[in-house]
């Protein structure tokens, strides 16, 4: 990433609260990874993290496109608020579980599903208050704050995690996940945003109709989204699932995960540096082939390969995810109207999650039956084909990338 020329973005008081406050919520984040996963198979195996991870995506998928709806109509900074308040509470009550040792697949499941949709309702409110709370002239600036905030925090988070998990239990980072949610509501709820004026809509149900027919009418964005679903049912799954485990039984443990995670955040970091200094002709061609390593990152866990071969594929795949979604987010910005981005972001990211609970409900049964070597390694290879299959759509190869700087905008 470039570094931008000047500190003024951070010089506006609510930018920077914003910043803290992401900043803040990512580390906890990180940290939370590593601790639900090993607090999970500590009780339980594959099967049962499936289904607490399946627990929190279903409402992602059921409440995304509503969340984008109501992101375009109230104010977002109080959505913010009242998600982080909510995530909070969730994770307090999450560790509180492992704590006393009353968790069960079932309490903490539920209590991910509560994660989960506050989720849906945050993830839309995003896009806009960037805008909401910088000057105009300083977007470019403050979004690559965002994304280097991100990318050098995942870094750090997941070894953090994993050193608490090991020194500790699970349980202390989840506590400690919950008090930086808490940390950010009251830095998003400090900021001082102007008023916006929103334009008049005359149904939640009108505006995702119009909203589908502007998708619709963009085949590329159609490919592009319907092979991001295919990708995430092919990778997360079996990466969240059966990773931990592996690292668990193969590799050593909490600290062998800790380390993966943490290489390939570095790969975002990396990424993010390579992103915005180098240019493709068809940066949808390039933004999927420069996924093609996350397939084999599944085939090194299926062997499984020594930890620093597969932490050093780890390392390719951060790079691939972090420069990938450069490209991608860019061909939205520049190809897709002002009045449709936020309703196709959320078609976007509603396709890109929708096949995930499938995926999660069925890996731990899926390994149970054949084998987790067996499971990872056909991962691999299906997801690796539907990286490759979607480059040959012709208004995916036929969308070309202009020479305008990039600008990374979270969908």
């Amino acid at each position: 990433m470039r570094v931008p020329s000047s500190l003024d973005a951070l010089r506006e008081p609510s930018f920077a609260r914003y910043l803290a406050a992401v900043s803040v919520s990512t580390l906890g984040s990180g940290m939370a990874v590593v601790a639900l996963a090993f607090a999970v198979l500590d009780f339980g195996g594959a099967t049962d993290l499936g289904i607490v991870l399946l627990a929190r995506e279903i409402p992602v998928v059921v409440f995304l496109l509503l969340g984008g709806v109501f992101a375009d109509r109230l104010p977002r900074r109080h959505i913010l608020v009242g998600s982080d308040l909510v995530k909070g509470v969730s994770q307090a009550a999450t560790a509180a579980l492992f704590f006393s040792g009353a968790a069960s697949v079932w309490n903490v499941a539920l209590l991910q599903t509560v994660f989960g949709v506050a989720v849906a309702f945050s993830r839309p409110a995003t896009l806009g208050l960037v805008r909401d709370a910088v000057s105009e002239d300083r977007l470019q600036e403050a979004n690559a704050f965002l994304q280097l905030s991100r990318s050098s925090l995942s870094v750090a988070a997941p070894a953090i995690g994993a050193v608490i998990v090991a020194a500790a239990s699970p349980a202390w980072a989840l506590a400690l996940d919950s008090g930086t949610f808490f940390v950010s509501a009251l830095l998003v709820a400090s900021m001082r945003l102007a008023p916006a004026v929103r334009l008049a809509s005359t149904s939640v149900l009108a505006d995702l109709r119009d909203g589908w027919s502007e998708f619709l009418s963009r085949s590329w964005v159609v490919a592009m989204v319907m092979a991001f679903g295919f990708f995430q049912l092919t990778f997360f799954p079996a990466y969240l699932v059966l990773g931990p485990l592996v690292a668990k039984e193969e590799l050593g443990g909490a600290g062998a995960w800790g380390t993966i995670l943490a290489l390939q955040a570095a790969g975002s970091v990396a990424g993010g540096l390579i992103a915005l200094r180098v240019r493709f002709a068809r940066p949808l061609v390039a933004s999927m082939l420069l996924v093609v390593p996350a397939g084999v990152l599944l085939a090194t866990l299926a062997v499984p390969l020594p930890l620093v071969l597969i932490a050093s594929v780890g390392f390719t795949v951060g790079v691939g995810f972090s420069f990938g979604e450069t490209l991608w987010f860019t061909a939205l910005q520049r190809n897709v109207p002002e009045h449709a981005i936020s309703r196709i972001s959320s078609f976007d990211w509603f396709g890109s999650v929708a096949l995930n609970p499938i995926g999660y409900a069925l890996i731990g049964p899926l390994a149970a039956l054949v084998g987790v070597a067996e499971t990872l390694a056909v991962a691999a290879a299906l997801n690796i084909a539907v990286s490759l299959i979607v480059v040959l759509v012709p208004s995916v190869r036929g969308l070309h990338g202009g020479g305008s700087r990039v600008t990374i905008t979270p969908v």
